[in-house]
């Protein structure tokens, strides 16, 4: 056994070619197997670690990011994050999110095991990094999973795949994406009032009001956060593989405190 450090490879690839590299995310994704351990068991010394996490490598190509017209700042408020996601998800070790299951149902020749990653994590990246209407990128597209965050984040999306096996998986990501966009919409919003439920019984204040949706916010940054519903998703026809999605322009209506 031998562990080959791809992601210190990695980072010196983008280093040498001029990327700046930012603190990354250690993502934790524990098993709950018995038999965890690898090598000699219970004697010295031939037994490993159990190697349960994924390094998230964090780069920026150029100077940092900047919204100059009013567009790309209104663009950039609206794509906010709440106060309480932030601060769990900017944290450099995500203990929150679970591996799935790799199998990969198909014909013979589908590959039975892939690389992919939870959904949630492709989302949460995207939400931190990218504001709606950006694109994202995936080089390696596996079963699309980038492709459905990026449709329930409200962002484009580019990605390849040379295992043609896999096109059929790939062209249901962005109808996945739009039920798991409602979904997570709701998700964050209902956590945010349970959050703020909890806040007001401990005694503790919000300032801000969200003006599309009336409830407390923490900082003046969140009001102007609206989370945008996907509609449908079809194909445009002008290209093989090419999708496009509708969003409803309002805020959900089971969430709204008053009237905006």
């Amino acid at each position: 056994f031998a562990l080959y450090p791809n992601h210190a490879r990695i980072a010196a690839f983008l280093l040498k070619t001029g990327f700046h590299m930012l603190p990354c995310i250690l993502w934790r994704k524990q098993t709950n197997a018995p038999n965890k351990f690898m090598g000699s068991g219970m004697l010295p010394a031939g037994a490993y670690v159990t190697l349960e996490h994924e390094y998230v490598l964090i780069f920026r190509k150029g100077a940092r990011r900047e919204f100059k017209t009013p567009g790309e700042k209104e663009r950039r408020r609206m794509s906010a994050m709440f106060w309480e996601e932030r601060n769990r998800w900017f944290s450099d070790i995500w203990l929150d999110l679970k591996g799935v299951r790799q199998a990969v149902a198909g014909g013979r020749d589908v590959r039975k095991r892939s690389a992919a990653f939870p959904f949630a994590l492709a989302y949460r990246l995207i939400n931190m990094y990218s504001v709606r209407g950006d694109t994202v990128l995936d080089p390696f597209l596996g079963t699309g999973t980038t492709t459905a965050a990026a449709v329930a984040a409200g962002r484009n999306s580019i990605g390849y795949e040379i295992d043609v096996t896999m096109a059929s998986i790939i062209d249901e990501a962005a109808g996945r994406g739009v039920s798991l966009g409602r979904a997570v919409n709701r998700e964050r919003l209902g956590r945010h009032l349970d959050f703020v439920a909890e806040r007001m019984k401990n005694g503790g204040g919000l300032k801000h009001q969200n003006r599309f949706y009336g409830f407390p916010v923490m900082t003046g940054q969140e009001t102007a956060l609206l989370f945008n519903d996907p509609v449908r998703a079809e194909k445009t026809g002008r290209l093989p593989d090419e999708w496009t999605v509708a969003y409803d322009d309002a805020p959900q209506a089971d969430f709204v405190c008053f009237n905006p």
